[in-house]
């Protein structure tokens, strides 16, 4: 399992266009990506937190790869600080999530 911690500071004024294009990665092709467990993106004040977590390397890298990133990650960044994300990526078989 891959976990990937995504998040960028958000620029002045660009709260709603990126909730917008988050919304749409998200809803519309998260869910339908195979590998793809949980795709979640947040706003929290001025920071922008995607949580994704994917079956294996394979399928993060075909996602990384489609064109609908290529597409709406350019327009994600635009909309970050130095149009750049910090990444953080946890790669384990150990990782469990329970309801509570």
């Amino acid at each position: 399992m891959i976990i990937a911690i995504v998040k960028a500071k958000i620029k002045e004024g660009a709260h709603t266009e990126l909730r917008r294009i988050a919304n749409i990665l998200q809803n519309e092709f998260a869910t339908q990506e195979e590998g793809c467990e949980q795709y979640e993106s947040f706003i929290d004040g001025d920071t922008f937190i995607t949580i994704e977590r994917w079956s294996d390397q394979a399928r993060l890298d075909k996602h990384l790869k489609a064109e609908h990133v290529a597409t709406y990650v350019p327009l994600l960044r635009a909309c970050v600080v130095g149009n750049v994300f910090d990444v953080q990526f946890i790669e384990s078989d150990k990782v469990s999530f329970v309801t509570i």
